[in-house]
């Protein structure tokens, strides 16, 4: 698969989750205490969250990692797009529970960064040491 047939499928798959997101969003009752949907609501909107990053993120990527290989770059790039639409759903859903607050905001932002140097720092020492 070439990269522009990634890029493409997964715009594709994006735009899909963004319906089935609004779908979701405009055709399910919250008052009706379903639990079902409100899964149904976080999940379409980790996945098109997801998708999009991933898709944003990927360019960053490629300018700032240029010697690395085009698969790893395709892949730290889905890794930083799960990681942001995770951590949006977290908070999201803490803030529907009414329990998020500026201090949990940065405790979450800071894990998430320190998470995503040690990846980082881990992949360049496993790399090193392999060569």
């Amino acid at each position: 698969m070439t990269i522009r047939q990634y890029i493409i499928i997964m715009i594709l798959a994006s735009i899909m989750c963004w319906i089935a997101w609004g779908f979701v969003l405009f055709n399910i009752d919250p008052t009706q205490g379903s639990t079902l949907g409100f899964v149904f609501f976080y999940i379409a909107l980790f996945f098109a969250l997801m998708g999009t990053c991933s898709v944003l993120a990927f360019p960053i990527v490629r300018l700032r990692a240029k010697d690395v290989p085009m698969y790893r770059q395709v892949k730290m790039s889905f890794r930083d797009g799960i990681a942001v639409a995770g951590l949006f759903i977290i908070l999201l859903y803490l803030q529907a529970e009414g329990v998020l607050t500026l201090w949990n905001l940065g405790v979450f932002v800071v894990i998430l960064f320190l998470i995503m140097i040690f990846s980082y720092s881990n992949k360049k020492q496993q790399e090193h040491l392999s060569s």
